[in-house]
């Protein structure tokens, strides 16, 4: 166990699986208590018994952040199981909806557009971050950690209500980091490019078009972790890539394109 999360308690949005979990799983080896959240309450307390084996401390939510109430309700519990809140990392995404959304801006629907910004921007970074706002501000070191995309900076066709909502959670995360500096609060944010889960495989695969390789869920839980911790007293209102290059290999960003 570490201890760089030492007296830190995270709640971190759609933490059951892939970039959540990874995070959820990092954050409690690193000494935080962590609020496991989801809407799929056997694979989030799978993720509970897994970190609580290793000497970690957490507890499952069931979470749904297309509610308020859902949010709401979720921010007061954790408080009261751990006593305070540190640390919002807003992870959660309607992976579904964007998957069964890809077409041009003309052919979405009002309900599919709103329930992917619903989804992604509205329920989970504004949401949450309203209900957790008054526990962060009296937590010492506190910080919101949101996950964006690079599809928030690039141009994709087929993607215009995801690229919209984790554009709009880029832009958020300036006025939090702006409000928050009145309340000790930073807020910050990791534009995510291709992860793929990977057994046993913290390196990845070369190519994707990346200068790297392709990513995986503790690329961006080790990037989470430090914007978490105090060793990032100083940032605040930062947009960090972590995408193994792809945003600035010109090259593979038309290969891209040209094959969307």
């Amino acid at each position: 166990m570490g201890s760089r999360l030492e007296g830190k308690v995270a709640l971190i949005s759609g933490s059951t699986r892939g970039i959540g979990r990874s995070i959820a799983e990092h954050f409690a080896s690193e000494g935080a208590k962590v609020a496991v959240t989801g809407r799929t309450i056997d694979r989030g307390e799978k993720v509970v018994a897994r970190i609580r084996e290793s000497g970690g401390d957490a507890e499952f939510f069931e979470l749904d952040v297309t509610s308020e109430e859902s949010v709401r309700s979720v921010v007061e519990a954790v408080v009261a199981r751990f006593g305070s809140l540190s640390t919002l990392v807003n992870n959660a995404a309607p992976t579904g909806a964007v998957a069964t959304s890809v077409k041009p801006l003309h052919d979405y629907s009002t309900e599919e557009w709103d329930a992917i910004l619903t989804g992604t921007l509205t329920g989970n970074v504004f949401w949450a971050s309203k209900y957790a706002w008054p526990h962060l501000a009296a937590a010492d070191g506190a910080s919101i950690v949101n996950i964006s995309s690079g599809q928030s900076v690039a141009g994709f066709k087929g993607f215009s209500a995801y690229a919209a909502a984790k554009g709009g959670i880029n832009s958020l995360t300036r006025s939090l980091a702006a409000e928050g500096s009145v309340d000790g609060i930073r807020a910050n944010c990791i534009l995510v490019g291709r992860v793929v889960a990977l057994k046993g495989d913290v390196g990845g695969h070369k190519g994707g078009g990346r200068l790297t390789r392709i990513g995986n869920p503790m690329d961006i839980a080790f990037a989470a972790t430090w914007l978490a911790s105090d060793e990032a007293a100083f940032a605040t209102g930062s947009m960090v890539t972590v995408d193994g290059g792809f945003s600035i290999n010109g090259d593979a960003a038309a290969d891209a394109e040209a094959a969307s």
